[in-house]
């Protein structure tokens, strides 16, 4: 069988083949069978798309063969999407669509024995038009690398496990692998990571990635939140859908997808990712509201909750990140229910102490598909943080400000002179809607956004 796939508008003869012309609104499908071909017709319906949006079209369209013959060859028209996007660039057009489409085949039923989405093969009548297949192919691995992370159960995806697993994908790159655990994370003072680890039975990891392609370069950091569960601690989480918080490494799986896009593309950068990864449970040995975690850099930190173990690890990784001499550092994190009640599911919050860069970022997002929205830093909120008899508390005293206070408090543990950006992406973990490319499970997001910013920082780097 050989498919072929059309995008239509009203302008476009093709119309005759409905009764509807419904079929005309973005990304409707009717699959009309000629013989041995089977037209995927897909609405545009639209004045003008964004690449975004195209990725979309292509995640329909893979959706829309989904019971298409095994094997079947495929073929795409891009001519009228490209003469309808803001960015006429065809090879831009052609990556974003099979990226789209690429990133909608995506399952994960590794624990399953239902059958997997049939393969189809994408053949290209211009050899060169390859290149930009391949570079969708390395982007869409990227992100599903990350759906796979934060998909796995609890009791598959532990510390150690999550380790070893990393270890695995980078065995052939240029990204270093290295491990820190047991007393090692204490004789080097990795006290957040230390302490929230306690109540669990499973060793605590810090993995650290590197990729030093250009040692000349300004060495750039990612940190991601790791907790592989987070049950609370103490402060026990009650609500119904408390298997959710396997994805609590959501922000760890992001820079994992992102350093795995990089080595993949052949960046030529300097950039360390620092993955502290742990448990949040409650056992005899847990620790407890009230205790005091004293960090590298001097700061005693009273702990106001334990379930907001998430920025007590992330100190660590920053303070680390600074120790290996990072000039900019990006921390992600599903850090707060806080965000989502600002910005809904569909966007992750930005915060960073160079607010002069957050609209950029915003529209790194929009290019991507990894929506962000800037977000306040106020040192006038640190009121909300004090502590009686630490520096600092890990739990705000007020309802309000929840997200602005958490990326406040990581704001403690970076000097002056650091360039930081803090993404709160506790709502974004999964798809908003099971729409476009998006489908059930982890939604990958941070990976392209965080792969844009880097890629950025090198560009601002070097003018």
């Amino acid at each position: 069988m050989h498919i072929t796939i059309v995008p239509i508008h009203e302008a476009n003869d093709d119309i005759i083949f409905f009764e509807e012309k419904s079929c005309t609104e973005f990304g409707n499908v009717q699959l009309i069978p000629k013989g041995e071909e089977l037209i995927v017709y897909i609405g545009i319906g639209q004045d003008s798309l964004t690449l975004e949006d195209i990725r979309f079209l292509g995640g329909i369209s893979r959706k829309s063969l989904t019971n298409a013959k095994e094997d079947a060859a495929v073929s795409a028209e891009f001519s009228l999407i490209m003469n309808r996007a803001e960015n006429p660039e065809l090879g831009q057009v052609i990556s974003s669509f099979m990226e789209g489409w690429y990133l909608a085949e995506y399952q994960f039923s590794s624990y399953k024995r239902a059958p997997k989405l049939n393969q189809l093969t994408m053949r290209w009548e211009e050899e060169s038009l390859r290149e930009y297949d391949h570079a969708a192919r390395i982007r869409a691995n990227a992100v599903n690398l990350a759906r796979d992370l934060c998909n796995e159960p609890a009791n598959k995806l532990t510390p150690t496990t999550y380790a070893e697993r990393l270890k695995q994908v980078f065995h052939e790159t240029d990204v270093t692998v290295q491990v820190i655990d047991g007393d090692e994370l204490v004789s080097n003072e990795f006290a957040g990571i230390h302490t929230v680890a306690k109540g669990s039975s499973e060793p605590a990891k810090l993995v650290v990635l590197t990729l030093a392609r250009d040692a000349s370069k300004e060495k750039i950091a990612l940190v991601g939140k790791g907790v592989t569960f987070d049950s609370g601690g103490t402060n026990v989480k009650t609500g119904k859908d408390i298997g959710e918080m396997k994805m609590d490494m959501g922000g760890s799986a992001a820079v994992a997808g992102a350093m795995k896009l990089l080595a993949d593309s052949n960046t030529a950068a300097n950039v360390v990712a620092i993955l502290p990864l742990v448990e949040n449970l409650a056992d005899g040995n847990a620790f407890l509201p009230s205790d005091i975690i004293r960090y590298r850099n001097g700061l005693h930190v009273e702990v106001g909750n334990t379930d907001a173990e998430g920025r007590l690890i992330l100190a660590d990784g920053l303070l680390y990140a600074q120790l290996l001499g990072a000039k900019t550092i990006v921390d992600i994190a599903t850090l707060t229910g806080s965000i989502g009640s600002a910005l809904g599911l569909k966007a992750a919050g930005v915060f960073s102490n160079a607010e002069s860069d957050l609209w950029h970022y915003k529209q790194l997002g929009d290019q991507t598909g990894d929506y962000v929205w800037p977000m306040p830093v106020y040192d006038d909120y640190l009121h909300y943080l004090k502590s009686d008899c630490g520096d600092v508390n890990n739990m705000s005293s007020s309802p309000y400000g929840g997200a602005i206070t958490a990326a406040l408090f990581l704001k403690q543990f970076v000097e002056k002179g650091i360039k930081w950006v803090h993404i709160d992406m506790a709502n974004t973990v999964r798809p908003w809607r099971e729409q476009g490319y998006y489908v059930p499970g982890a939604s990958g997001f941070g990976v392209r956004l965080l792969f844009e910013m880097v890629r950025s920082e090198l560009a601002q780097s070097q003018i």
